[in-house]
């Protein structure tokens, strides 16, 4: 806990009160009704003695008498309020009012008054708000403070993170081109002096250099769809599946046959992460077909009340009922990743990309039935 903090709150962690009257008996017979409360009781007997006691520390309540010699109440009072760190601390006056002195007593700024005699029950009882209040105001207080101090480790935790992001892309993924493309260099040009165990050994060192860069642009593609800002705007679904199929010449006839069922129609996202979702989308049904099958893909798409679902059917391998809850986490497999190659990230992203656009995704499969998964967003006007 801060010092201020501290402070506000007393030596043992509770609020405190400050009492002020010129008499003795005044004071002590206050102080014996607020025993009870969870405070600290602090004594002044005068209103100078009472602008000392605001130097050194802030209390939940003043209680104020109005007639005191030198220096009254009221001039306490307006004192106090001059203080920046007093303006709001509550100000009970104690005194026996008239109508002028009420008046005044709200003019400069006191929450309320308690007229003499004091009646115990009253005094605790209106005290006792105050010391509430002001308690649980600082336990917000505190609480904010934590968050504050949470949100800049998190912040600096990010900026390390941002940082050890370069170092991947930069640092680690220039080996492993080198180590690679070394490794084919080796395949290529000495594969007549080199026998079948040394090229195969060439080979696997090709595939998984191939395989860790795979996985650190996916996990730096997942880093960015966490941070990036996401502004969204309409996008032309339609031209933009058509033109990634026409870029992509693993999506073409004869490696893979993609039919669009309809014309897509234009929905409120983000380009950059439908890009990668539809990427995603399609490779997997690319990528996870019987062996020897020939990859078709339909992409449909259909109106639900004012949200467009884009579908994107295959002929695949499917996925058991008991798989289809976790194959959106990261890193999970349903497949061996001897049978088929990936690295458990590219749904991930999906799920987090569509939800970072404010959409839903999901799926239906069945076990040697191909799969249809599908997206939804908002449609554009």
């Amino acid at each position: 806990m801060s010092l201020r903090l501290r402070a506000f709150m007393g030596a043992e962690g509770t609020a405190n009160i400050l009492i002020v009257d010129d008499r003795p008996e005044q004071l002590l017979a206050m102080q014996v009704v607020l025993a009870d409360l969870p405070a600290n009781i602090v004594r002044a007997e005068s209103g100078k003695e009472a602008l000392r006691q605001l130097l050194h520390q802030e209390f939940a309540v003043i209680l104020l008498d109005v007639k005191m010699p030198i220096m009254d109440g009221f001039e306490t009072a307006a004192l106090i309020r001059q203080r920046p760190a007093c303006q709001d601390t509550p100000i009970i006056f104690v005194t026996a009012y008239d109508l002028e002195d009420l008046a005044r007593s709200y003019a400069l700024g006191a929450v309320d008054y308690i007229q003499t005699p004091i009646v115990p029950e009253i005094l605790r009882t209106k005290v006792g708000v105050f010391v509430d209040l002001f308690t649980k105001a600082q336990k917000i207080k505190q609480q904010a403070q934590q968050l504050q101090e949470h949100v800049q480790e998190l912040t600096e935790l990010n900026r390390e993170l941002e940082a050890f992001s370069y170092s991947i892309s930069h640092d680690m993924r220039a080996p492993l081109r080198s180590m690679q493309g070394f490794a084919q260099h080796l395949i290529d040009e000495y594969n007549g002096k080199l026998d079948e165990h040394a090229v195969s050994r060439l080979q696997r060192i090709c595939r998984s250099a191939i395989r860790l860069d795979n996985l650190i642009q996916d996990v730096l593609s997942y880093q960015k769809i966490l941070r990036a800002e996401a502004p969204k705007d309409h996008v032309d679904l339609d031209r933009l599946v058509r033109d990634m199929i026409q870029t992509y010449p693993d999506w073409q006839p004869p490696k893979a046959h993609i039919q669009i069922e309809n014309a897509l129609p234009s929905v409120i996202g983000n380009e950059a992460f439908l890009t990668q979702c539809v990427s995603s989308l399609v490779g997997n049904a690319i990528k996870f077909v019987p062996p020897g099958a020939l990859p078709e893909i339909k992409i449909g798409s259909e109106l639900i009340g004012s949200q467009v679902r884009v579908s994107f059917q295959d002929n695949g391998i499917g996925i058991a009922p008991e798989d289809q809850s976790r194959i959106f986490r990261l890193f999970e497999r349903v497949s061996p990743a001897t049978q088929y190659e990936g690295t458990g990230i590219g749904l991930t992203i999906v799920r987090k990309a569509v939800q970072r656009m404010g959409g839903q995704v999901g799926l239906q499969s069945e076990p040697g039935k191909g799969s249809r998964f599908w997206i939804q967003l908002e449609k554009a006007d």
